[in-house]
């Protein structure tokens, strides 16, 4: 437009376009719709139920249903679009009744054939295997785990775990790497497991069975899943594990499985004092955390190892996922904490990702609420997820050797404990490993107070 020294007026739903034909150039313009005709439509493939309220005498009906959808298994998010139109219309009468007449679908019971057949599996494998992700969104869930990997002397490998799966000390729970177990399985469990491995990395052999277990076993809303199910076991996992868990084989098999297990568990993590002045790795924001912040939720964004953190309460872990999501990581706190009756949250996330959460907003929600929020930037003056990223599809390219590396590295060095005093929180910068300890324990004390905090940790990647 500079070129051609034409001026040009920039308006709602018209974007200029220049077109240059035989004839010379002429500006013309696209029309874009002047509003969204399926607002829902930018959420639909991620929620459970979605729905434009359009009448406003239908409100209640409209909340009852999404409270419902909500809540049935398999629970999840609706999405309810409230025209401004509508909202505004006048009512001359409205009745809310004191509950609601809609009870959501709990999840059922697997057939009995389905569970006598995986029993009978059971009774005959030499090395079984169960792989758990999502068990732990109950506590019921998490205790019929634990009885039954007991009762049945079955590994338990926690991959890629959204929620405290099971206890840390449980004798049957060998962590979250599957390469020492699953190539060897003759027969695996995936329970609540949308991709209990990946295929091209690892898998069970072709000659074992797979039973897949959970509310919705394949997973029907996904376009593509191509995991194997010889049997599937659909219903609530609580009572399908405490089924299962009712018989057990015989002694001698139990005891092999027991001493196979027990030779192979990866021990507690060895804890040794760093060298004064030392810099803190993500390791020892791990293990300072399972040491200085019992008690509390710890949601993980950030460089936690889920294994070593000890825990051993159903709900005192959350995580997203690995499909990405920055910037999820505060507001998904905030709810935590307030469906927890303002339960303390640590959640631990990377300076990078810390900046997409809309930060300030999030701490004023806390503020203005009254959420005990303890937030971790693990600031390591750079985006890692786009360097591990790069380097592991481009090992020796440019990006791997020049300095700074592109696109990845931060030019200020940010002070994001100041957050803390724009909104009367504890905020504190720890460079130091000797540090990091007492600083969480400060920040832990802000939070029994009634104040959020926030540590800015200078760590390594």
């Amino acid at each position: 437009a500079s070129r051609l020294q034409v001026p040009m007026l920039f308006t709602a739903g018209r974007t200029p376009i220049l077109e240059e034909g035989a004839r010379g150039s002429r500006m013309g313009f696209i029309h874009w719709p002047q509003e969204m005709r399926d607002q829902a439509g930018m959420v639909r493939e991620m929620v459970r139920w979605d729905y434009e309220l359009r009448d406003p005498r239908h409100v209640v009906q409209v909340v009852d249903r999404a409270l419902a959808m909500s809540l049935s298994a398999p629970a999840g998010p609706v999405y309810l679009t409230l025209p401004r139109e509508v909202l505004a219309a006048t009512i001359d009468e409205i009745v809310i009744p004191l509950a609601s007449r809609l009870a959501p679908v709990r999840a059922g019971q697997a057939d009995s054939g389905s569970l006598a057949q995986v029993a009978e599996w059971l009774g005959q494998a030499q090395r079984p295997l169960l792989i758990t992700s999502m068990t732990g969104r109950s506590a019921a869930a998490v205790n019929a785990l634990a009885q039954f990997a007991e009762a049945w002397a079955i590994p338990v490998v926690t991959y890629m775990p959204r929620f405290m799966e099971i206890a840390a000390d449980h004798p049957m729970n060998v962590g979250s790497n599957l390469s020492p177990w699953l190539g060897e399985a003759d027969l695996v469990l995936v329970c609540e497991s949308v991709a209990p491995w990946i295929p091209n990395q690892q898998k069970p052999p072709a000659e074992a069975r797979v039973v897949q277990i959970g509310v919705d076993p394949l997973w029907r809303e996904l376009p593509m899943r191509s995991f194997p199910a010889d049997a599937t076991l659909q219903g609530d996992p609580a009572a399908i594990l405490a089924a299962l868990g009712s018989s057990a084989p015989e002694q001698k098999i139990l005891q092999d499985r027991r001493e196979r297990v027990a030779a192979r568990r990866p021990g507690p993590a060895s804890r040794t004092e760093p060298p004064p002045g030392s810099p803190i790795t993500p390791a020892l924001i791990t293990s300072a955390v399972a040491e200085a912040c019992r008690g509390a939720v710890i949601l993980r964004a950030g460089p936690l190892s889920y294994d070593d953190l000890g825990l051993s309460e159903p709900g005192s872990y959350f995580f997203a996922g690995a499909a990405g999501g920055l910037g999820w990581s505060l507001g998904t706190a905030l709810g935590i904490s307030l469906a927890k009756n303002r339960a303390p949250v640590v959640v631990a996330v990377g300076d990078g990702a810390y900046m997409f959460g809309t930060p300030l907003a999030a701490h004023f929600v806390a503020a203005e609420q009254s959420v005990p929020l303890l937030t971790l930037v693990c600031n390591n003056r750079g985006w890692h997820a786009v360097r591990r990223s790069t380097r592991g599809m481009y090992r020796d390219g440019y990006a791997a050797v020049a300095q700074p590396e592109p696109l990845t590295d931060f030019g200020p060095d940010l002070a994001y404990e100041e957050m803390m005093r724009v909104v009367g929180g504890f905020g504190l910068k720890v460079e130091r490993s000797e540090d990091l300890v007492p600083a969480l324990k400060a920040a832990m004390a802000a939070l029994r107070e009634g104040r959020q905090a926030l540590l800015n940790i200078v760590c390594t990647t």
